[in-house]
């Protein structure tokens, strides 16, 4: 009769070491009083940046401009279907040229106003 052999590995879990506390140097009072310095040498709350704005609706009609060669697109006039929210890089508009069965998603930078 064979033996099987066992491979399996026990699991052990490393506990975290304490941190030492940082000695020489000592916490500053806080002043929880009315009229004291409450909050003096705390940083202040990180603000949100500044979302950039779309400059365009949805339902507005505006002029796609065309692509090169890598891109199939031609110069249409379309209209604004969605919104894309803002990531990186670019705004983005979700369009439907009036020449096209389909939705694309353009740049803010490839599209103008009808003049």
């Amino acid at each position: 009769m064979d033996l099987i052999k066992n491979i399996a590995v026990p699991v052990t879990r490393k506990r975290a070491a304490a941190k030492p506390k940082a000695a020489g140097r000592p916490t500053p009072p806080v002043d929880n009083h009315v009229g004291g310095m409450a909050g003096a040498g705390r940083r202040p709350a990180p603000t949100m940046l500044a979302q950039p704005k779309h400059r365009f609706r949805i339902g507005e009609r505006l002029q796609m401009n065309g692509g090169g060669r890598s891109w199939a697109r031609a110069e249409a006039v379309c209209r604004v279907t969605a919104l894309m929210p803002h990531e990186r890089g670019p705004l983005l508009y979700r369009v439907r040229s009036e020449m096209e069965s389909f939705e694309r998603v353009v740049a803010e930078d490839d599209l103008t106003t009808l003049s």
